[in-house]
């Protein structure tokens, strides 16, 4: 046979999920089935509450800024940009991510110890994401997906009653 029916993985009680992966010809993460080569992450919904705040005072932020330099507007010059360093919205994304979107790794080390599994930190996982930004989307896509089984399965249990 050439293809196989797959059930939806299961959902964990805290609505988190381990995703394996590999390190593809292109250098990008795929998601794969567990095996002697992959390592995993440990990604939570999206719909998390926390996760949600701090994501709505980043765009805040974001708005505020493009406010100031009058974006949008027919006004707006690259001289009405202030002559300040600002944190780009993908690093304040990425720390989103690092932060409560990825929780754990498995199989993930760091050059100065290779063979010895580093312990996660959201620092530890943004450098793996500005080496691998495919680890960030396939975060986002499952913690995406966790959200909307929880949705499904809400409904289903609001129309058995």
């Amino acid at each position: 046979m050439g293809i196989t029916i797959a059930k939806k993985p299961e959902l964990d009680i805290n609505g988190e999920r381990w995703v394996h992966f590999k390190v593809g010809a292109n250098g990008l993460a795929v998601k794969c089935e567990k095996g002697p080569d992959t390592a995993a992450i440990l990604v939570a919904s999206i719909a998390n509450p926390i996760y949600k705040s701090h994501q709505a005072v980043i765009r805040r932020h974001l708005a505020a800024l493009n406010q100031q330099a009058g974006v949008g507007t027919a006004g707006f010059t690259i001289d009405s940009i202030p002559d300040v360093e600002l944190e780009t919205d993908d690093d304040l994304f990425i720390d989103l991510a690092a932060k409560h979107l990825i929780k754990d790794w498995q199989g993930i080390d760091v050059e100065e110890r290779q063979g010895e599994p580093a312990k996660y930190t959201p620092q530890l996982c943004k450098a793996l994401i500005e080496q691998m930004p495919s680890i960030y989307f396939l975060a986002l896509r499952t913690a995406l997906d966790i959200a909307k089984r929880i949705e499904e399965q809400a409904q289903a249990t609001a129309e058995k009653q």
